[in-house]
């Protein structure tokens, strides 16, 4: 007979009954184990499906993107070929005026008229005004 401890033999029911209890705790434990396992697996699928979805989203924002890029490259190469051609097209560089020359008729000193020579004239309300005054002197 084997003995494990001085009181504990292989035959002894003592023996069959920790036997008994361990398998079904390994049992329980293997239970957990697998429910764990499958949560795990789970999460992590639920994961790799988020970052696919990222992926094809950024996929697409990117396409569209490249879109973007090539219609904005072609209007800036239509807005060269316009600016070049206007150019070509454009008259000779036009002479810059030369302002100490721009008048060279005189204007003559005949021309103005001159203004009429009067005597001055009191209006109505100075001249009662200087009466009142004289009046009351």
């Amino acid at each position: 007979m084997l003995r494990l401890a001085p009181h504990i033999f292989l035959d002894s029911p003592l023996f069959c009954t920790r036997l008994d209890i361990l398998s079904k705790v390994n049992n329980v434990v293997t239970l957990t184990s697998v429910n764990n396992l499958q949560a795990s697996l789970a999460t992590a699928q639920r994961r790799v499906e988020q970052g696919q979805n990222q992926v094809q989203r950024d996929s697409e924002q990117l396409a569209q993107s490249r879109q973007l890029l090539a219609r904005e490259q072609e209007s800036l190469s239509q807005t060269q070929r316009s600016s070049q051609q206007a150019q070509a097209d454009a008259p000779t560089a036009i002479k810059a005026p030369q302002l100490d020359q721009a008048i060279k008729v005189a204007v003559p000193q005949q021309a103005i008229p001159a203004a009429p020579k009067s005597t001055p004239q009191l209006n109505g309300y100075g001249q009662t005004l200087g009466r009142l005054i004289d009046v009351t002197a």
